[in-house]
């Protein structure tokens, strides 16, 4: 049954790439605006997961109704990226400047010393999948971490459409050897630096939305140490003109002697404001906040539990502060 299951997932797949790929550009947006209001209607669990992540992360600021509005965007915003990637193949350099408007000061960046390495670090937040798509043309073709999917037959769909402007795929398996030896060369890619980790994995800790502490990945922080690499934090947002907006902020430079969980912070720091501005733009039916402390816990999500590697982190980080 499993075996089936998995064919179906990956013929439906296949068939909604192949379809999206040949409708106009210009249906894709009002297409993920009724799709993505359906799922939003029929997805209980996620819808919930989603409620409560915007109450954690503004308590008392949003009523029921903004909630429901912020929640039901992330959902079309989610289903405009997934149709956008699916159109993938049809784009060059050309569409992407018709589309795109590049804001910061990456491009100086690259200008003046090309050979620098950079990890270009972003949230769930907007066209997420845009940024290494449209930064095929607008820095260099750059890897891209093969995604490990429960169903395997999936994975090689996703790999064709985000590789379909330059990029290449490498798999997960000594991904981060491969990356270290790509930044060492003067590489540049990206990646996305808001998935919560359990705290077995290398994680470090972070204070995000005035008080509540994740478990985030310090993957970026621990390569740029070892490799001179700046970490760019970028976001790709959409305009009011219709078109998106890349933005690239200023670099967090990454000395060998600094403390990597600052770094992540640092970066972070960066982001989270887009959230603020745009809360509908991020990916809320994510589990954001899997663990809490023993104290002032009341205002993560019901989803968090306690964990004693987490209460260590969190010792950790208040000697950090001391």
């Amino acid at each position: 049954m499993r075996a089936l299951r998995e064919r179906i997932e990956y013929a439906g797949l296949a068939a909604s790439a192949w379809f999206v790929a040949r409708l106009p550009f210009g249906v894709l947006r009002p297409l993920a605006s009724v799709l993505g209001s359906l799922v939003y209607r029929l997805d209980l669990r996620g819808r919930t997961v989603a409620l409560e992540n915007i109450e954690a992360a503004f308590p008392g600021k949003f009523s029921k109704s903004r909630k429901s509005q912020i929640a039901r965007g992330s959902y079309i915003t989610f289903a405009r990226t997934m149709f956008e990637l699916f159109w993938a193949p049809n784009m060059d350099e050309k569409f992407f400047g018709r589309h795109v408007v590049f804001e910061g000061w990456d491009r100086d960046y690259v200008r003046k010393d090309p050979q620098r390495p950079a990890i270009y670090a972003c949230f769930h937040f907007g066209n997420f999948e845009w940024l290494a798509l449209a930064g095929a043309y607008s820095i260099s073709p750059g890897p891209v971490i093969a995604q490990r999917f429960k169903n395997p037959l999936l994975g090689p769909v996703f790999d064709h459409l985000r590789t379909s402007t330059g990029n290449q795929v490498i798999p997960q398996e000594r991904a981060m050897i491969r990356m270290l030896k790509y930044l060492k060369d003067g590489g540049k890619f990206g990646m996305l630096c808001d998935l919560n980790l359990d705290p077995r994995e290398g994680s470090v800790l972070i204070d995000c939305f005035g008080g509540l502490l994740a478990s985030v990945t310090q993957t970026h922080a621990a390569l740029a140490q070892r490799t001179g690499a700046a970490i760019v934090p970028v976001e790709c947002r959409p305009g009011p003109s219709g078109k998106y907006r890349i933005i690239h902020h200023a670099p967090i430079e990454c000395p060998a002697d600094a403390s990597p969980r600052d770094i992540v912070q640092r970066c972070w720091n960066a982001l989270e404001p887009a959230v603020h501005d745009h809360p509908e733009c991020w990916l809320w039916s994510y589990k954001h906040w899997r663990y809490k402390p023993e104290t002032g816990s009341s205002r993560y999500p019901f989803y968090a539990n306690r964990s004693k590697r987490f209460d260590k982190l969190i010792s950790q980080w208040n000697t950090g502060k001391t």
